[in-house]
């Protein structure tokens, strides 16, 4: 199927069908989609959670660091002993104790990812400089460029929900699809997983790329200085990790390191994606026109998504519709400042706790069938496909 042909088939919200409270009539509170003269301020919402939950605390923060960092070593150093033991066959060696190790440490590895995620927001200390610090040195750890992702990702904050403006998994308009694709079908299936965060990184996503790995991309113009040292700090990461594979082979790194590393941003793109879009009835996730778009419409257009035994071990950042709206709370408070939000607001959550790889493979199809739009919309939702 050509790129192009979903435009004949897609739900939209014009401007003649702005929602009114009549399209709410016979829906419960929690499938409204609300429209940004129907809800409060971001300072009315910021009333109802508690100001100790906006302030990080340095001991606390550090402490999650010392705390995956150990996790980090002991995952490693148990797996270099597992491997050492001569009368375990090879077979089992490869087979079992390698997929286990790469999907325990790439998901620390993505524990340590929000950690750095935590000081590009500021909320792991209230000093720019030491949350730029430790966010360098833990982002360089795991191959992602902190200053530019750091800029990259308040630009998604600041445009969450605009079909216009947002910076990743947004609708596709038209007259952008024709430049984007050229009539040709390029969408890799579900984004290649750990292949697609990596080609992000490199190239960005969409009509509004932005490469990570420019540091003069307009968006960094005020921050060139930090964009150059963050990839220069990813560049002297690599040149290690090719030292290394040298001395000790190429397979050995691509078994300690990088595997972990594709199951790390696997874990980025399936979060990342299923945090802004949903298909059922209680978590309709809009995508609006500029014109319909405001800061808090937009942010309340994601969701809570539970990861069960992963959702402590990677700081709550499943506990996503809060930290959209307030990214100044740090990790560890995300949770309760929820609790105190829904009792205000329950009429806007939005939650799910269906199983998440079922959910994105499920997502993906629908979305690569509907995320191409017509350039007059204004309102978007994705719809639940009539074999599901």
């Amino acid at each position: 199927m050509s790129p192009l042909e979903p435009f004949a088939n897609q739900t939209v919200i014009h401007d003649e069908e702005i929602i009114t409270d009549d399209f709410f009539q016979n829906k419960t509170e929690t499938t409204k989609i609300f429209t940004k003269d129907k809800v409060p301020s971001i300072l009315e919402i910021r009333k109802s959670i508690p100001s100790k939950y906006f302030n990080p605390s340095i001991k606390k923060s550090f402490q999650y660091v010392a705390w995956d960092l150990m996790i980090v070593t002991i995952l490693f150093l148990t797996y270099y002993e597992l491997n050492s033991i001569k009368f375990i066959p090879l077979i089992i060696k490869n087979s079992l104790f390698l997929p286990l190790y790469s999907f325990a440490q790439g998901t620390m590895f993505w524990a340590i990812f929000v950690l750095g995620h935590d000081c590009g927001h500021g909320s792991f200390s209230r000093y720019p400089l030491l949350n730029d610090t430790i966010g360098t040195l833990l982002h360089t750890f795991i191959l992602v460029p902190y200053t530019t992702w750091k800029l990259s990702h308040r630009h998604h904050h600041k445009n969450t929900g605009n079909i216009d403006k947002d910076e990743v998994f947004h609708p596709v308009r038209k007259f952008e699809a024709d430049k984007m694709y050229n009539g040709k079908d390029n969408i890799i299936p579900y984004f290649g997983f750990g292949i697609g965060w990596l080609i992000y990184l490199i190239e960005g996503y969409g009509p509004r790329a932005i490469s990570h790995i420019n540091p003069f991309h307009p968006l960094f113009n005020n921050h060139r200085l930090g964009a150059l040292i963050s990839i220069f700090s990813i560049f002297i990461n690599l040149s290690f990790l090719i030292y290394f594979s040298f001395i000790f082979g190429f397979f050995i790194i691509l078994k300690y390191y990088f595997f972990p590393w594709i199951v790390f941003g696997s874990w980025l793109v399936i979060t990342t994606f299923l945090h802004h879009h949903g298909v059922d009835d209680d978590l309709k996730l809009p995508w609006f026109s500029n014109d319909q778009w405001n800061y808090v419409v937009g942010n309340l257009s994601s969701v809570d998504r539970d990861y069960g035994i992963l959702h402590d071990v990677t700081h709550s950042i499943g506990t996503h519709q809060v930290h959209h709206l307030f990214p100044a709370i740090p990790h560890y408070y995300l949770k309760d400042a929820t609790t105190y939000f829904q009792q205000k607001y329950p009429h806007f959550k939005r939650e799910s706790k269906e199983p998440i790889f079922k959910t994105f493979i499920n997502m993906f199809d629908i979305w690569s069938s509907q995320h191409l739009i017509n350039n007059d919309t204004k309102i978007f939702v994705y719809q639940k496909e009539k074999n599901q």
